[in-house]
């Protein structure tokens, strides 16, 4: 169990970082919204699955423990 934890730990670790002028912000927020999550979640994709996955075999090793 602690070996999930500890990978888990380690595949939370996100950086971002904000992309775009002041400017594209006022122009229109929404578009340049949407466009910060659309890369953020495109280039931590791999990170949510393999987190899902361990996820799952913790929850796994809990359920079989009781």
């Amino acid at each position: 169990m602690r070996d999930s934890v500890r990978k888990l730990d380690k595949i939370n670790n996100v950086e971002f970082e904000f992309t775009g002028t002041l400017q594209d912000v006022m122009d229109d927020p929404i578009k340049w919204a949407n466009a910060q999550v659309e890369r953020a979640v495109y280039e931590n994709l791999n990170k949510y699955l393999d987190a899902k996955a361990l996820g799952e075999n913790f929850w796994d090793e809990v359920k079989n423990n009781n």
